[in-house]
């Protein structure tokens, strides 16, 4: 089984550990006390780069006096996450971390909102654009890489047979025509029956309105369960970005 350590979910379940911990005025070496590891291992589970095990978590919950059922439940719900085999790990040799990491949030997510300038986003496309936006952008991948991606992405939309879904879509992207008509009228009509989901809100924003604020990067809001933040993505030259928020806002 490959190591879990370093996804974002295995650094969120460690911060909120340290921060339980740092709250309840205790060290490193109090906790690994408590379930029988050295203070090290316990840093390097509140960094994220080892996976806390599922009774650790409890442990450390009952010695941090976490008596709140909600926050309990959510980051032993989290801990689960982190050790359960899902869909998107059979894609760690071709599939960039931070992307997989986007799958399992969302997936969790209670709602996602979505920002596309420059191409529809990736939960909406067909197969066939999917595949011509890819080939356009990298034109040397193999194919078996490339099949793998659109295996991926196409899986990915699951999530919209269940979340709360909204899309804004610039009026730009209708006019980038990737694959061609054909594939282009077949990506139309397969946003009209997406519109149709109760679920699922599709939003064109026209060349009329103002200046866009983000004209060159998509990006995704995705409203997390709690205890954890509302999350921010966004793709840029270098990989993925993540910027938590304060449910709060």
């Amino acid at each position: 089984m490959r190591s879990k350590g370093g996804t974002l979910r295995a650094q969120w379940l460690g911060k909120l550990l340290r921060d339980l911990r740092e709250s309840a005025g205790l060290s490193a070496k109090d906790a690994g006390d408590h379930v029988l590891r050295d203070s090290s291992a316990i840093n390097r589970m509140e960094a994220g780069s080892i996976p806390a095990r599922i009774a650790d978590v409890r442990e450390l919950m009952n010695l941090y006096a976490v008596d709140d059922p909600e926050l309990r439940c959510g980051l032993e719900l989290l801990a689960r996450d982190i050790w359960t085999k899902d869909w998107w790990d059979g894609y760690t040799r071709n599939i960039h971390v931070s992307v997989l990491d986007l799958a399992w949030l969302e997936a969790r997510a209670e709602k996602i909102h979505n920002f596309s300038p420059m191409v529809i986003h990736g939960l909406l496309q067909t197969r066939d654009y999917a595949e011509a936006i890819m080939r356009t952008v990298e034109p040397d991948t193999p194919e078996v890489q490339i099949n793998q991606w659109l295996e991926f992405r196409m899986n990915r939309q699951d999530v919209l047979h269940r979340q709360d879904y909204t899309a804004i879509l610039d009026e730009g992207v209708f006019q980038r025509a990737f694959g061609g008509a054909h594939v282009m009228r077949e990506q139309l009509a397969h946003l009209l029956n997406l519109s149709e989901r109760p679920n699922v809100t599709i939003r064109v924003l026209p060349f009329s309105e103002s200046p866009l604020a983000c004209p060159e990067s998509a990006f995704t809001l995705l409203t997390m369960p709690v205890p954890f933040p509302i999350v921010a993505q966004a793709t840029t030259d270098t990989g993925a970005i993540y910027v938590e928020m304060p449910r709060t806002l």
